[in-house]
């Protein structure tokens, strides 16, 4: 997909990174556990794809003296919400979907800042 003339990086990160949100959006209607495996399979097959395209983007987006430090950073952040994911689990209530909403919503937004006008591909770095 990342090979795709129309489609490249920015547009396979993209897809995958909203039908991530999609899925976690659809994971609210399950009501019994296989449904819910099913959702959690697409969520899971999903995110696969947009980590693998981001963790092969990302360091292309730092000039070459920079790009040590920007990567640390990016994993750093990374890693940080998901720490904090079962923090703010911890202070929600787990009776609503809401946590679940806000996640989707997230998602969608980071698949629409993908699309910003930036590309690296035939570029030299710095």
């Amino acid at each position: 997909m990342v090979d795709l003339p129309r489609l490249g990086r920015k547009g396979t990160l993209s897809i995958a990174t909203v039908l991530t949100g999609i899925f976690l959006y659809g994971s609210t209607t399950a009501l019994n556990s296989k449904d819910l495996l099913g959702w959690n399979c697409a969520i899971s097959f999903t995110s696969n794809i947009m980590y693998a395209v981001l963790y092969g983007f990302t360091p292309e987006l730092f000039p070459t003296p920079q790009r040590g430090t920007g990567n640390s950073l990016t994993a750093s952040c990374n890693r940080i919400f998901g720490i904090m994911a079962p923090i703010v689990t911890m202070f929600a209530n787990l009776q609503t979907a809401v946590p679940v909403y806000t996640s989707g919503a997230l998602f969608l937004a980071g698949s629409l800042l993908v699309l910003l006008p930036f590309e690296s591909r035939g570029k030299a770095a710095l």
